[in-house]
């Protein structure tokens, strides 16, 4: 997590090893297409939130009946864990590449790069405790040489107020948990 990387992508941004994979669009997503991926992208962005949403918290309390939620929570969290492995196991699941991604862009490095200027369908997963992708379309705005091949940039297009605002908060937490890490730490 960086607020300004140091690569192309400016702002917060969101740092992590994610499957990830993409293709050549020939032609842009229709509006409905659109609105089906972001409707999608939005449930994928809400559940995942739902279940960060109190990873890490201690109990603070001694209250019984909230420590049985908690345990209660616990037990829920590690079946959704479990569930997630399964699937995962039973899917296939792109290669996981270094990526950074902001509410405008997504970056990653791999050893194969498209066409600049080019078009592309590209699709990310943010949990393995719920492997379900991020679809985003965009054009590429830069591809750079790195150890071990390339760096690609694009620009994310047709992204909803709605989606934004939660990939923006999705990044927003992260970074906030990044900064409470390093000042523990």
């Amino acid at each position: 997590m960086s607020d300004t990387s140091n690569h192309s992508i400016t702002g917060l941004t969101y740092e992590d090893t994610l499957p990830l994979r993409w293709v050549a669009a020939t032609v842009a997503p229709s509006d409905a297409q659109q609105v089906r991926i972001q409707e999608s992208n939005a449930e994928v962005l809400r559940a995942v939130a739902f279940l960060e949403e109190h990873q890490g918290e201690a109990v603070l309390e001694h209250d019984p009946i909230t420590q049985e939620l908690q345990r209660m929570d616990f037990k829920i969290n590690l079946l959704l864990d479990l569930v997630g492995q399964v699937l995962a196991h039973h899917s296939t699941l792109p290669e996981p590449l270094p990526v950074s991604l902001s509410a405008k862009a997504i970056q990653w490095d791999a050893q194969v790069a498209p066409d600049l200027g080019s078009h592309l369908n590209v699709e990310f997963f943010l949990s393995r405790k719920y492997p379900r992708p991020i679809m985003f379309y965009g054009q590429v705005q830069q591809v750079n040489t790195v150890p071990g091949g390339f760096r690609t940039t694009v620009a994310l297009e047709g992204m909803s107020e709605v989606v934004r605002d939660w990939l923006e908060k999705f990044i927003f937490r992260h970074h906030r948990r990044s900064i409470a890490h390093s000042r523990r730490g």
